[in-house]
């Protein structure tokens, strides 16, 4: 089943909804400004899907999908360069505290 709910009913009611996602079988759609921004699916829905893509890239590879994130990353060596600037664009961000 597929829903389509607003970020503020996600945030007033998160629990329910993740468990409509986890055990309900329910896919849900989060708009923001009547325009969809994310999907809460269940965890066995996001294993399809990673394996879909998995499939569709040509990987062979049996490793759980965060350590290809992390595999994609360890020829960088600009990583102390690329979290510096993500410190600085959160301290100039407008009305969002942030304690570092």
């Amino acid at each position: 089943m597929f829903s389509s709910i607003s970020t503020v009913e996600v945030k007033a009611h998160l629990s329910q909804w993740l468990n409509q996602v986890a055990f309900g079988n329910e896919r849900l759609v989060v708009l923001r400004r009547g325009k969809p921004v994310a999907a809460l699916v269940s965890v066995d829905d996001l294993r399809r899907l990673e394996a879909l893509d998995a499939k569709e890239r040509g990987d062979k590879t049996d490793s759980h999908p965060i350590m290809r994130v992390f595999g994609a990353w360890a020829d960088r060596d600009d990583l102390d360069d690329l979290v510096a600037e993500i410190y600085a664009d959160r301290e100039r961000a407008v009305g969002r505290e942030i304690s570092l």
